[in-house]
């Protein structure tokens, strides 16, 4: 069954043992990921996470559906994250198509698909499935994000102000992942709760230092890119003593990793760096990064970073390891490829 973004978490959590399979595709690759994070909270409480890329099924087609059904080491509940990059999809239409046709509904299963189209084949096939739910992210636009944004602020218990909600908004570029980590760092620094209801002052953001955070987390991506090692070591060592969110990085990452793409793609067709990174639709301040690692990274090795940082987080939830030290492992390992391309 098709249904709108912004509708399926209600959908999915009035009937969880309705829908087998649920898949978020479409441009919006931090929507997807937002969604499905919506999405399995519930079951994170109480239940087995189990994450799964193109790698775990591309040629085992049967193992989707082999992990739906089976028990746990312990006996108990299970639900199942499969992450796909962009063009994955198609490798991972059988083992979809498989679950699908299984008798036994099994484990809960939640597909991560970026790029995919809902006109596809696989989209067909999930749309005329009973069990199945399926929705396209679309790039939000600021109206959406405001609108995510108070609801986000009311379940939080925050009274927020549109005006605020707003410059959230922009402060985030309408990434919703990024939005909501900045309403709950603020619910949490007031103490708000839906039974406890606060209205934050208007200067909360600079308060907590939101805009500067970001900026942070820049410098800490742009060293890694450009292959600056000794910079990197200077902002690894501010972010250690400032206290910067790892999953903000990854988000904001790959915001940036995304962007890159849409540009080196343009080079690749043709394009002038200089003109491609220096359109008005790149921030000045980021111009000159951006034309420092388009002469850098070509697209198959930002199609890797971006698979690479996304099983970074895979790694981060499961791994057992710090945080902090997976994430510095793998900025340093990106600064030194960036270092040998130049």
């Amino acid at each position: 069954m098709k249904v709108k973004p912004e509708d399926i978490v209600r959908r999915y959590h009035s009937a969880p043992a309705a829908s087998r399979l649920t898949l978020l595709c479409g441009p919006n690759v931090t929507r997807c990921q937002a969604l499905v994070e919506e999405l399995v909270q519930p079951l994170a409480q109480s239940a087995e996470r189990v994450d799964m890329t193109i790698s775990d099924i591309s040629d085992r087609p049967g193992r989707l559906n082999d992990e739906a059904n089976s028990a746990s080491l312990f006996g108990d509940k299970r639900f199942i994250v499969l992450r796909l990059n962009s063009g994955e999809a198609v490798r991972a239409t059988a083992a979809i198509e498989n679950l699908l046709a299984s008798e036994t509904s099994g484990d809960p299963v939640f597909v991560i698909a970026p790029g995919m189209g809902d006109k596809t084949a696989l989209a067909k096939t999930i749309i005329a499935a009973p069990d199945a739910l399926i929705a396209t992210c679309y790039e939000t636009t600021p109206e959406q994000a405001v609108a995510a944004i108070m609801a986000m602020a009311k379940h939080e218990g925050l009274r927020l102000s549109r005006e605020m909600a707003q410059e959230i908004a922009v402060l985030t570029s309408n990434d919703l992942v990024l939005a909501r980590m900045e309403v709950e760092k603020i619910a949490l620094y007031l103490d708000a709760t839906p039974e406890n209801p606060q209205a934050p002052e208007a200067d909360i953001l600079l308060l907590l230092g939101a805009e500067n955070d970001e900026e942070d987390i820049n410098l800490l991506i742009h060293a890694a890119l450009n292959g600056d090692a000794n910079r990197l070591a200077q902002e690894i060592a501010d972010a250690r003593a400032q206290g910067i969110s790892e999953i903000g990085l990854i988000r904001i990452m790959l915001r940036h990793l995304t962007k890159l793409a849409e540009l080196r793609s343009k080079v690749d067709k043709g394009g002038n760096v200089d003109s491609v990174a220096g359109h008005p639709s790149v921030f000045f301040k980021e111009q000159k990064h951006f034309k420092r690692q388009l002469r850098i990274w070509s697209s198959a090795h930002i199609a890797r970073l971006i698979e690479r940082i996304l099983q970074l987080e895979i790694a981060m939830k499961s791994s057992g390891q710090p945080d902090q030290v997976l994430l510095e492992e793998e900025l340093l390992l990106i600064a030194r490829k960036a270092a040998s391309s130049r």
